[in-house]
């Protein structure tokens, strides 16, 4: 920022903002209490699972999985992924995701908006964090983590192999 004062005529401020700056439309999602964006590329769908709903959460070989339309996805918690405390509920959101071929399942506590965002890098202690790939700063001033869906994907897991003959 440039400040050039003008005797008796005021104070110019000139703003430069950087091009580089990138746009990303988001969802904002919430574990324990706190907030964070899915790059909404990733996002194929957003369902409801567990106690009285269709879609089931099981666990197979100790992999937790969504039985989705017959299909089992692996799941990963967002509070685990993250190391928040998060009770499991009898019914989750859970954020069907994918990167390049893999298909997983993302649970979370609260689903709250799509947004545009804009990414802003992380400061040089976190970019070592590989589960994030930069913060925003939402409309009400809060600061939120974009979570880096390559990480997501991997912490997932593999969803076993069942013969079906």
């Amino acid at each position: 920022m440039d400040i050039v004062p003008h005797s008796g005529a005021g104070t110019i401020f000139a703003i430069k903002i950087p091009l580089t700056l990138a746009l990303m439309p988001a969802l904002i999602v919430g574990v324990a209490n706190q907030r964070f964006a899915l790059p909404q590329g990733s996002v194929l769908e957003l369902v409801r699972a567990g106690d009285g709903t269709e879609n089931r959460i099981e666990t197979l070989e100790g992999v937790k999985l969504l039985r989705l339309r017959d299909q089992l996805i692996p799941l990963i918690g967002l509070g685990q992924a993250c190391g928040l405390a998060a009770e499991p509920e009898a019914v989750a959101f859970v954020v069907v995701m994918q990167v390049g071929e893999r298909g997983f399942g993302v649970v979370v506590d609260n689903v709250f908006d799509t947004e545009e965002i804009v990414v802003k890098p992380l400061a040089a202690t976190l970019r070592e964090v590989e589960l994030f790939s930069g913060a925003t700063i939402l409309g009400d001033g809060s600061v939120v983590l974009i979570v880096e869906p390559n990480a997501l994907s991997g912490m997932a897991g593999e969803a076993p192999r069942v013969d079906n003959g």
